[in-house]
This record gives structure tokens, C-alpha cells and sequence, in this order.
């Protein structure tokens, strides 16, 4: 399960997938230098550097923005609803560690997973010590299922049968206090990086 509860990447074979093109582009690299360590070439001077043109304004825009480490998600259609400071996990590692080894999440607290992909995910408890709420979203921000009070340390894959682009966890029960259930609508605010 990912975050708090892992994900369950070696049941996916994109995951895998991943893992075989780099470690195969690692061995592209590894074998390159190796030839080019082996070419003896007669020592010359160096050419003078060229000043290298700017990326184009278009191109920066395409760029991919750094996600944020923090935010906060609020229920929509309520005033003055309840909002949630998240953490954010956006990497691999991120999502693989989530919230394990915490011994409290606290009131009001929780994390996000963006997971790489609109998927059915799976999410487990291993070394996650506090019981939590699991909040599968789609690619609007709104709740397809709910794993709720999912007992701390188990390795019981949670799923809710339906495609999530994010992942919100709470603590077990803030889903039924709230009433975030399938078909509520969230949104996701981000918090700015401290300088």
C-alpha cells in the first residue's frame, strides 16, 4: 500500500516495468563508459565553451512544477467546512513509507498520496501503528470509496473496486464524523514550500 499503508507495487506490473528500464538504461550507461574508457584517444586542447541558448518560454511552461510537500484538502459544499492539513507524498518512496512507524496522526491532520496513475489501489497497514480511514479519490477530487477504521499492523490489502488518481488518510472515524463517503466532493489547496 502506499503512505501510511503501503501500496502494493510488486503486484503492478507497471512498477516493475519501471524498475527493468532503469536498471536496463543503468547497464546502457555502465557499458558506454566502459567503451569509452577503453578508446585512447591522442590528448588535445579543449575547445573554447559556446554559450548555450536559452529554453524557450514555452518550454519552461511545459515543465513539470515540483508538487507540494503540504496542503489542505476541505470538504466542498459546506460552509465553512472542515479542512484537513495534509502531507503530501508524490514520490515512490514517499508513498511506499507513508505514514509507518507514527504513533499519532492528530485531529484535523492526515496525507495525500498522488499516485502516478488513475488505478484501483491497494493499500495495507504494515508497520502503520494507529488505525486509520482510507479515502480513495479520482482525478476530480471526488470520492469513489471509502476504507474505513482499517486496523493498524495488517497486511489485508484495501481496495474499493473503483480507479483513484489520490489517496487521503485520517484518522479512523474522521470519515464518518465528516460524512466523506462515495460521491463527496473534496478539494485539494497547496501549501507554499518554506524559503
Amino acid at each position: 500500500m502506499i503512505g501510511s499503508s503501503s501500496f502494493g507495487t510488486t503486484r503492478h506490473p507497471v512498477h516493475r516495468a519501471v524498475s527493468i528500464a532503469r536498471n536496463a538504461a543503468m547497464g546502457v550507461v555502465v557499458a558506454s563508459a566502459m567503451v569509452a574508457c577503453t578508446r585512447a584517444a591522442p590528448r588535445q586542447p579543449l575547445p573554447p565553451m559556446k554559450p548555450q541558448p536559452v529554453a524557450s518560454m514555452q518550454a519552461l511552461a511545459r515543465a513539470p512544477i515540483p508538487l507540494p510537500a503540504s496542503g489542505t484538502v476541505q470538504i466542498d459544499g459546506r460552509a465553512h467546512g472542515p479542512t484537513f492539513t495534509v502531507e503530501v507524498a508524490t514520490t515512490e518512496r514517499e508513498r511506499n513509507q507513508g505514514l509507518m512507524y507514527r504513533l499519532v496522526l492528530g485531529t484535523g491532520k492526515g496525507m495525500v498520496f498522488f499516485m502516478p496513475r488513475d488505478y484501483d489501489w491497494a493499500f495495507y497497514m504494515r508497520n502503520t501503528r494507529i488505525p486509520l480511514d482510507i479515502i480513495f479519490i479520482d482525478a476530480t477530487w471526488r470520492v469513489v470509496g471509502v476504507a474505513a477504521n482499517v486496523p493498524p499492523m495488517t497486511e489485508t490489502l484495501r481496495s474499493v473496486g473503483a480507479p483513484s488518481r489520490y489517496v487521503l488518510e485520517l484518522d479512523a472515524h474522521e470519515a464518518k464524523r465528516h460524512g466523506i463517503q462515495a460521491g463527496t466532493t473534496l478539494r485539494f489547496q497547496p501549501m507554499s514550500r518554506a524559503p
